[in-house]
C-alpha cells in the first residue's frame, strides 16, 4: 500500500510540476524574442476605396506614402499616371481616407479626406475637432443634433478651429459629458 501511495504522489508532483516547467520555457523564449523583436504594431489605420481590387482599411506603418497603399490595394486598371501631381509621395496620417478613380486612359485620380467620426471611434483612431461635421459630433456620447450644432457654430464663429478644451464653453457640455467624449480626441 506504500508503494502505491509513493507513485501517485510522484505521479502528482510530475503532472502539477510539467505545467510550470512549460510556462517557464515560453516565458523564456518569449523574453529572447521581445528582446530582439521590433514593435510592429501600426501608427494607424488607412482607408483606400474606388478602383482597386482590395478596397479596405490598411494598417499604416511609419512614412508610409500614398503610392504604397494603393500598391497593396493593387489598382484594378493600368495605372500609368496619378493626379494631382505628387500625390503618390504624400505621407499619409492615421485616419486618412483615399479615393482612387482610375480612367480608361490610365490616369488616376486620387482624394484624400478624413475616415468619419463613427468609424474612427470603432477603429480607435482619434478624432480632430476641426473637421467634424455636425453628424460627426451627433454621434458622440451624450450629444444629440442640438449641441451638436452649436459645436460646429462655436467653432465657425471663432475662426474655424478649436481645442478642445473649448468644448466646456458651449453649452450643454458639462465637465461630466467632456470627460467622457475627450478621451475619442
Amino acid at each position: 500500500m506504500v508503494r502505491y501511495d509513493r507513485v501517485i504522489l510522484l505521479f502528482i508532483a510530475v503532472a502539477v510540476s510539467i505545467p510550470a516547467v512549460m510556462k517557464t520555457r515560453q516565458s523564456a523564449q518569449s523574453a529572447a524574442l521581445t528582446g530582439l523583436s521590433v514593435s510592429q504594431s501600426p501608427a494607424g489605420f488607412v482607408r483606400i476605396e474606388g478602383d482597386v481590387l482590395h478596397p479596405g482599411m490598411y494598417p499604416l506603418s511609419a512614412n508610409m506614402v500614398t503610392a504604397g497603399v494603393i500598391k497593396m490595394a493593387v489598382p484594378s486598371h493600368v495605372l500609368k499616371n496619378l493626379i494631382p501631381k505628387a500625390v503618390e509621395t504624400k505621407q499619409l496620417k492615421n485616419g486618412d481616407d483615399i479615393r482612387l478613380s482610375i480612367e480608361a486612359s490610365g490616369r488616376g485620380d486620387i482624394t484624400i479626406g478624413s475616415i468619419g467620426a463613427s468609424e474612427r471611434i470603432i477603429m480607435g483612431i482619434p478624432l480632430n475637432i476641426n473637421t467634424m461635421v455636425v453628424s460627426d459630433f451627433d454621434r458622440l456620447p451624450g450629444i444629440g443634433p442640438v449641441v451638436a450644432r452649436r459645436i460646429v457654430e462655436y467653432r465657425q464663429k471663432n475662426g474655424g478651429l478649436m481645442v478642445l478644451d473649448e468644448l466646456l464653453d458651449v453649452k450643454g457640455i458639462g465637465p461630466k459629458k467632456y470627460e467622457i467624449i475627450k478621451k475619442l480626441f
